[in-house]
């Protein structure tokens, strides 16, 4: 443990970051927190400021906004100046980087837009690594850009795969690209790290790792046994988009209404479909049993996890959601869909239940199992919680992945 020590210590990793802090990542947030504790010295780049006011962020990430250089932040001007000054710096590694940007975006003139900017973003990550003496930098939601820094300065990159965003189109996102590129690639779980095998030739196959990400089961206590309320209260917490599947949890809710179950659903979260679903709501005659609650911080979050009965998470596509980990760490009884990384975590009937995507069918039928069997539903959720304690706990998964970096990064952490 002490030579394990003394190599963390000598660690030094730029974390790059799509938006930082932000509500739906907060598992990063703790993971740069363990990492530094582990005695990495982890500087933080963010594309885009946090994703609400100052004051509506937590104490802790107040603390790292305000250590964390946003990209977006700097004015065009001032970019295009830095850029500008790169150029004269370093004018080969500049045009390199330039014209591999140019390549990427294969002849659209949308997608050279993106590129010429995702590159002059580039320009200015590097050359916050290059004040930081950093050499690696460590991609999280912006790949793209950290595989530009990597063309255009003298660093390495590598980034993380955490599910559908990343591998739904492995062309457009220029997926075999970014492997090629990248000194490892870390998928958090075992179904990921297969796809991104069929995205890149065997050779890039050794550089993709599985390590789990995970959760402080502390914080998230437990309270007395749970009396199922009247009626049971469902709870789906995720963005209100398609490939969430809120349209068919509520018609699961529709049929168990209809038979005699009543439920009350609670819907936590907001995007593009909010009136799509609030509509199909009003039409399945069941407005009054489903609840819109919006986005809301963690502390509002614990208190409606303390009044579900249970969780259900109705997704078309998935990694494996933090959420998910959250609702079982609160022996809150689970429901969700046997795909990608999510059988993984839940085994079927014993610290949760899987039902076949898209089939409301089978949704329906999960549900109404944990309802009619009040015994069942507790020792399930009893289980969920000894599974997340047992295998997803971010402090010692953070040691993994720590442990990766170092044997990555040759062993001094560069």
């Amino acid at each position: 443990m002490a030579e394990e020590t003394r190599l963390y210590k000598a660690g030094r990793v730029l974390y790059l970051i799509g938006q930082f802090p932000a509500i739906n990542h907060s598992y990063l947030l703790a993971e740069v927190r363990h990492l530094r504790n582990l005695g990495f010295d982890v500087p933080v780049v963010s594309i885009s400021p946090p994703d609400r006011p100052l004051e509506k962020l937590s104490p802790a990430e107040r603390e790292e906004a305000a250590r964390t250089y946003c990209v977006k932040a700097v004015p065009a001007a001032q970019v295009a100046i830095l850029n500008f000054g790169e150029f004269l710096r370093h004018p080969l590694r500049y045009l390199r980087g330039l014209v591999f940007a140019i390549r990427l975006a294969g002849g659209s003139p949308r997608q050279m837009a993106y590129h010429l900017a995702y590159f002059a973003e580039a320009i200015l990550v590097g050359r916050r690594m290059r004040e930081c003496n950093v050499s690696h930098v460590h991609a999280s939601f912006s790949a793209t850009v950290a595989l530009l820094v990597a063309r255009a300065f003298p660093v390495t990159m590598s980034f993380a795969v955490y599910g559908y965003g990343e591998l739904h189109d492995p062309v457009g996102t220029h997926l075999a690209e970014r492997i090629e590129g990248a000194l490892f690639v870390r998928s958090i779980n075992r179904h990921g790290r297969g796809q991104l095998m069929l995205d890149c030739p065997r050779r890039d196959w050794p550089k993709l790792i599985y390590v789990p990400l995970g959760i402080d089961a502390n914080e998230f206590t437990v309270g007395p046994s749970r009396i199922v309320s009247s009626p049971p209260c469902l709870l789906c917490v995720g963005r209100l988009a398609p490939e969430k599947g809120q349209a068919l949890l509520l018609e699961a809710v529709a049929a168990l209404c209809a038979e005699g179950h009543p439920v009350r659903l609670r819907l936590v979260g907001d995007g593009p479909d909010r009136a799509w679903l609030e509509n199909r709501a009003a039409e399945l005659g069941i407005a009054s049993n489903v609840e819109f609650a919006g986005w809301v911080d963690q502390d509002a979050l614990m208190r409606l996890y303390s009044e579900a009965d249970l969780f259900v998470l109705p997704s078309l596509a998935e990694g494996i959601p933090m959420v998910l980990m959250e609702a079982m760490a609160m022996q809150i009884p689970c429901v969700a869909p046997h795909i990608t990384g999510i059988p993984e975590l839940i085994e079927h009937g014993v610290d949760g239940m899987l039902f076949a995507v898209a089939d409301v069918e089978d949704l329906t039928q999960q549900i109404r199992t944990l309802l009619e069997s009040p015994e069942k539903s507790a020792q399930i959720g009893k289980q969920a919680r000894a599974r997340v304690v047992r295998d997803y706990d971010m402090a010692r998964n953070t040691e993994r992945f720590a442990a990766g970096l170092v044997e990555f990064l040759g062993g001094t952490g560069r």
